[in-house]
């Protein structure tokens, strides 16, 4: 993995801008040892974020992409690019649970056909959360 330095950080190449032009712009990364999914949003903007919902731990590679985000295939939560949680469908009416979920998230930037993560803190925090450290 090639490491890219932009005005002092450190960025990675994680794909090809020609990967996400398919009809269903959705693909699995791998990241530092974490598992993340790639999505191009309704608006064309990227997003990479943890790879596994919060709730059950379904994948979200196999969600469904829309309203500019990744909605779970198993209880449909529905995540934006940052990893926010937007929606939870079986909630009742006027419930703000939704708002105090996220999953990890990780910037990315396009520059001349390659698409770049951001190596960083939020990550490697992330990363020790999820496996103990």
């Amino acid at each position: 993995m090639q490491a890219t330095q932009i005005d002092g950080e450190t960025w990675v190449r994680i794909a090809q801008s020609a990967d996400l032009d398919i009809p269903r712009p959705v693909m699995p990364i791998t990241l530092q040892g974490r598992r993340l999914v790639l999505f191009r949003d309704d608006d064309g903007q990227l997003g990479l974020i943890g790879r596994h919902c919060p709730h059950r731990g379904a994948d979200l590679c196999y969600g469904r992409l829309e309203d500019n985000g990744l909605r779970c295939p198993f209880h449909g939560w529905h995540f934006d690019r940052t990893g926010q949680c937007v929606e939870q469908p079986a909630e009742p009416e006027g419930s703000v649970m939704y708002q105090q979920i996220k999953v990890p998230m990780v910037p990315v930037i396009e520059r001349d056909g390659e698409i770049l993560a951001l190596l960083g803190s939020e990550l490697e925090q992330s990363a020790g959360k999820e496996t103990g450290k």
